[in-house]
Order: C-alpha cells, then structure tokens, then sequence
C-alpha cells in the first residue's frame, strides 16, 4: 500500500510540475515606462490587452520594466497624472503582433512616444 500511495503522489507531483511550467511557455514582452519629463508621474496606469499594471509614482529619471504575456491586439493605454493632478492619457496600438520589448517614454510636456526596441 505504501508503495502505491507514492507512486500516486509521484505521479501528482509531476502533473503540478508540468502544468506550473506552462506559464513560462508563454510568448512574453517587455515593457519599458521611462520618465525623462523633469516631472513626477503619479497614478500612472498601463492597460493592454491582457490585463493591467499600475505604479503609484514614477519620479523624474526612472524607469519602470515589467514582463507581460502577449495579447492580440497589441494596444496601450497609457494613464497618468502630473503632480499637480491635470491628467494625460495615450493610446498606442502595435497592431496583431506585439514585439519582444517597447519602451514609453515621456519627455517634456508630458508627451509619451514609443520605441520599439526588440522586434
């Protein structure tokens, strides 16, 4: 009996094993939001396709990086707030296929361009 009590439980182990495993199989991204504003960002908000992250504050020379899973379509919206509350939003779309690393960038005025950096 114990032998078939372990044989099961090994049998368990390798199934929780294989289907952990799974997530790492997942097509990936990187996301780049790089604040070069001289300003705080607060609130700043990225939502896509597959889900959303968030940051409660992004000071002036940081960058934030964050791993996601794809999604199709590949489109951004981009939120955040200047410290004085006035609110800036964008909304960037890659298309079908979403590259392997972007970064946002938010220079002077607040303004967010993109730049693809891996295909």
């Amino acid at each position: 009996m114990k032998l078939a009590a372990r044989a099961v439980f090994a049998c368990l182990s390798l199934v929780g094993l294989a289907a952990s495993g799974c997530n790492y199989a997942k097509p990936m991204m990187y996301v780049n939001v790089a604040n070069h504003s001289g300003r705080s960002m607060e609130n700043l908000e990225v939502q896509y396709s597959a889900g959303t992250f968030g940051l409660p504050e992004l000071r002036s020379e940081q960058t934030h990086q964050r791993m996601l899973a794809f999604g199709t379509p590949c489109k951004f919206n981009i939120k955040f707030e200047d410290q004085a509350g006035k609110k800036y939003a964008e909304t960037i779309d890659f298309g079908a296929k979403c590259p392997t690393e972007v970064s946002f960038e938010v220079g002077s005025g607040m303004s967010i361009t993109e730049k693809l950096v891996r295909p």
